[in-house]
């Protein structure tokens, strides 16, 4: 119980985390590669809200949870409306990938109303279960309209998050959550991370930097790995601060991607 307290005690500690994360608003007149992209970083980027929720319910001031999380949601919530627009028009007669955009606003339209108010362990069970289905429907949405090139940048989209979702479930078992299946749930995503990174090294999209970048990836994520293999417990900053540095990481591999990819 005392060593327990002494890692809650942990997140109070001056120690340099996660930099804050910028909601970025929808730009018009984008390529489908663009606007592709900014529907993948939605899907990370509310991870990081719920990481903010989080660090909320644990009182920690790390970044000002508080202030990012306010601002962020109601850019995020027209953008959200904004990609759903655009991919509304692309999708044409397509009514599986309409219907998908539409089940993953109503669970982004529940979840923001318990974003705004005090968090609570129930709500953020409920935050989490919804965000994960959301991603799931925003990338059925899109499916339709994926490419070889596309299905790229989604696969980025996942090594960014699966930090996140580490930190996340880690988090809220400090919060005193009980998280279902935690063990198993954490090897997925450690096994799902390393197979995502396998099929970028292997793509002919691969120039010299993103080979280099994609190194640097696997050798930062070798921390969870770590983490879930010796059952340690870590500080929370060192973790979130860990899943900001791929964050990070894998965005410029992104950026490398979308060039090679508009050649």
């Amino acid at each position: 119980m005392i060593y327990i307290k002494s890692i809650v005690l942990s997140l109070f500690v001056v120690i340099e985390m996660a930099s804050a994360f910028e909601i970025e608003p929808f730009k018009k007149g984008e390529p489908l590669l663009e606007t592709f992209s900014t529907n993948c970083l939605q899907m990370t980027q509310s991870q990081q809200m719920l990481n903010a929720y989080v660090m909320i319910g644990l009182n920690s001031n790390f970044n000002n949870p508080k202030e990012n999380l306010k601002k962020a949601i109601p850019i995020y919530d027209k953008r959200m409306h904004d990609v759903k627009s655009y991919f509304y028009e692309k999708l044409g007669s397509n009514t599986d990938g309409k219907k998908a955009f539409d089940e993953a606003l109503l669970l982004w339209n529940e979840s923001k109303k318990m974003l705004e108010i005090t968090p609570t362990k129930e709500n953020a069970l409920k935050i989490q279960k919804n965000f994960l289905t959301m991603i799931n429907k925003l990338l059925a949405g899109t499916q339709p309209l994926a490419t070889p090139e596309l299905e790229l940048i989604s696969l980025t989209g996942k090594l960014c998050r699966k930090p996140l979702e580490v930190t996340i479930d880690y988090l809220m078992r400090i919060w005193k959550i009980d998280v279902p299946n935690y063990e198993v749930e954490v090897k997925k995503i450690i096994d799902n991370y390393s197979i995502n990174l396998k099929i970028l090294f292997e793509n002919k999209l691969n120039n010299e930097e993103s080979k280099k970048l994609l190194a640097e990836a696997k050798k930062q994520f070798l921390f969870f790995e770590f983490m879930y293999n010796s059952h340690t417990t870590q500080i929370p900053s060192l973790l979130s601060k860990k899943a900001d540095k791929n964050f990070i990481i894998i965005r410029d591999i992104k950026k490398i991607f979308k060039e090679q990819a508009k050649k």
